[in-house]
């Protein structure tokens, strides 16, 4: 079942297939400029309610398991509208479908701002949650208007802001904390900064583009939305409400149940939201596994930090940091992913993008064996957290080249949508996990996990991480001279 709805054309002067051929006549170093700043605020608006989650619970006086929700609802967001806007892309347009995301993030942060109840802040999330879309649309766009060249170097980029994003965002949440400003006035910073790159598309992104008809899947479309809300729902909530809950086991059952028949609907639809063609070619499927092992064993790697730093000395272990110290330990994330994205595009060019997502991961593995055995002094995990975003930034950095060397440049968009939820989703049950692990081994007459939580947590982290080497191994995939 599938709802049809026709386009405008573009004038024939204009009109134009979204493909390699289309190039912009505006530098791509500026178009690069504004899709890393929309992309990185999108990133960074996320991580940053980590910390400020108590000030919020006070400004809008709510208990912490209510303005939890602000997190629950931003990821159910991003699970439905990611697949979404990235199929709408490719078939509207990516500009156009960027600059609609834009809009409504934007929106979502003032709406953040300035509401004096939840539940006006919970549509604000919503609406911002729609952001997460905002990377799989600019790889699109680049490998529409770059020169072949220079497009590995660019999602290498692109997706390297994935992590410094994330790190960023705990790190200016934060410093702002120190400095004074409020939990929802943080929110007007991210909104300037989405609405810049909103600008910055508008005026300097040149890309002539064509929109078709637009068949919107609906059968898909609540089967993949309701089967990912189900099912990340249930992650999220599982800790508060009981992992063995009737709730619990219903939403994973239903999310499961939900995602067999997204696959069989979409097999039989005219123009599916997802073509299981190109999903079940092996290079697709292998580089979505990776993606999502990745998410799993990388991901929680930030609850584990971030709590174990900011634990009081006096507990035998941790460091007393407070928000801004924890994100400062952080840091050093953001320059190994740095590091990294710059090697990747080198490293693309000699031996493809298999090996250097292969070599992530195993420098990600290495990042828990490190902290396994050194977790004593805070330089550790500076150490650690280095290694972290220089796993980070070599497998996220390659996994769009090597996604794209198996769709068709009309296919890029969606592709990197359903590549990117799979990580958001592996994450949250990394997440989860390292959570779980954490809240089952306390100290005796306290919340506060015991050491030897954390050194669980860090063995199975880095045992998820060998799945993923293993994963990224088997992807079949054979270098050639010219990528797309």
């Amino acid at each position: 079942m599938s709802a049809v709805v026709t386009s405008p054309r573009r004038s024939a002067g204009e009109a134009a297939s979204q493909g390699p051929g289309s190039r912009s006549h505006t530098p791509p170093g500026a178009v690069l400029l504004v899709l890393a700043l929309s992309t990185f605020a999108v990133v960074v608006m996320q991580s940053m309610v980590m910390p400020i989650m108590p000030g919020l619970a006070q400004s809008l006086n709510v208990s912490m398991s209510d303005v939890s929700w602000v997190v629950t609802v931003n990821l159910l967001a991003a699970a439905v509208f990611t697949p979404l806007l990235g199929s709408l892309g490719d078939s509207l347009g990516r500009k156009r479908v960027l600059m609609l995301t834009l809009v409504f993030t934007t929106a979502g942060s003032v709406l953040v701002a300035l509401s004096p109840s939840l539940p006006l802040v919970l549509v604000g999330r919503v609406l911002q949650g729609m952001g997460f879309a905002a990377m799989p649309l600019a790889i699109g766009i680049v490998r529409s208007i770059f020169p072949p060249e220079r497009v590995p170097s660019s999602l290498a980029i692109l997706s390297a802001l994935t992590g410094i994003g994330a790190g960023a965002g705990l790190l200016i949440s934060g410093g702002l904390v120190k400095a004074g400003v409020t939990a929802q006035g943080m929110f007007w910073i991210s909104a300037a900064a989405t609405a810049i790159g909103l600008l910055g598309v508008a005026l300097l992104i040149k890309l002539p583009e064509r929109a078709t008809g637009l068949h919107i899947d609906i059968w898909g479309l609540l089967t993949l939305g309701g089967g990912l809300v189900c099912l990340v729902l249930g992650i999220n909530r599982g800790p508060s409400w009981g992992w063995d809950s009737a709730t619990v086991l219903s939403l994973f059952a239903g999310g499961l149940v939900l995602l067999v028949a997204c696959f069989f609907v979409e097999q039989r639809v005219h123009k599916p939201l997802l073509d299981m063609r190109m999903m079940r070619k092996p290079v697709v499927l292998g580089t979505n596994l990776t993606a999502f092992l990745t998410g799993v064993g990388m991901y929680g790697a930030f609850v584990l930090v971030i709590q174990f730093v900011q634990t009081p000395s006096r507990f035998g272990y941790g460091f007393g940091s407070d928000a801004l110290g924890a994100g400062l330990t952080l840091l050093p994330l953001t320059a190994g992913t740095l590091v990294a994205a710059g090697a990747v595009s080198l490293l693309i060019r000699h031996i493809g993008p298999k090996w250097p997502m292969v070599i992530g991961t195993i420098v990600a593995t290495s990042t828990f064996v490190f902290l396994l055995i050194f977790h004593t002094d805070h330089w550790h995990f500076y150490v650690a957290t280095g290694l972290l975003g220089l796993g980070l930034g070599l497998a996220m950095g390659a996994m769009p080249t090597l996604l794209n060397s198996g769709v068709t440049p009309e296919q890029t968009s969606v592709a990197n949508s359903v590549n990117q939820t799979l990580r958001s989703v592996g994450g949250s049950i990394g997440t989860a996990v390292a959570t779980a692990i954490l809240a089952a081994n306390t100290m005796p007459g306290t919340p506060l996990p015991t050491v030897d939580a954390y050194t669980t947590s860090f063995a199975v982290s880095g045992a998820i991480c060998v799945v993923a080497i293993i994963a990224a191994l088997i992807v079949p995939y054979r270098h050639k001279d010219a990528l797309n």
